[in-house]
């Protein structure tokens, strides 16, 4: 009875059913300790979920590490960009020289896990700051770095103002 319950609903799996085979009626074979033939193994769909599962898990798991990654990567990459903004208006308004002001982009831009490194030049009247940083310091679980590579940059060019 525990088996005819345990095989109820799969196709040819009740005990004492038979299923007809190429040559005649074949009768399945089901041991009193649970085993059963391999065509009601292969009928039985139990389980199915949980294979379905283990295989979009890896997935799963890779999009759910891929946002922390993508987010704190834009987070790092927008600081960069205010800093050489700031960085760049400052010497437009004749407040600090080059050096001055590339000291002052790379102490604003530095983290404690990865150092940036930044270059001022006035160059016929324009200001351009570039600033760059590791990228692999801004994504704590590197799975972004298919698509960015080692290094961030951010870049400004602004006018010098009259004196």
């Amino acid at each position: 009875r525990m088996l005819s319950k345990v095989f109820q609903g799969v196709a040819g799996c009740q005990p004492g059913s038979t299923t007809t085979g190429g040559a005649g009626q074949m009768k399945l074979i089901l041991h009193k300790r649970g085993g059963r033939s391999v065509r009601c193994f292969l009928q039985d769909d139990r389980g199915s979920a949980t294979v379905e599962f283990l295989m979009m898990a890896p997935l799963f798991t890779m999009f759910l590490l891929l946002v922390p990654d993508a987010s704190l990567l834009f987070l790092r990459q927008t600081t960069l960009m205010n800093i050489t903004r700031d960085t760049a208006r400052i010497v437009s308004r004749h407040v600090m020289t080059p050096d001055l002001a590339k000291t002052y982009a790379e102490t604003k831009a530095s983290t404690v896990n990865a150092p940036a490194t930044a270059t001022v030049t006035i160059d016929n009247g324009f200001v351009t700051v570039v600033l760059s940083s590791e990228a692999t310091s801004a994504a704590p679980f590197g799975l972004i770095k298919f698509a960015v590579g080692d290094k961030i940059s951010a870049a400004t060019i602004t006018t010098m103002e009259p004196v």
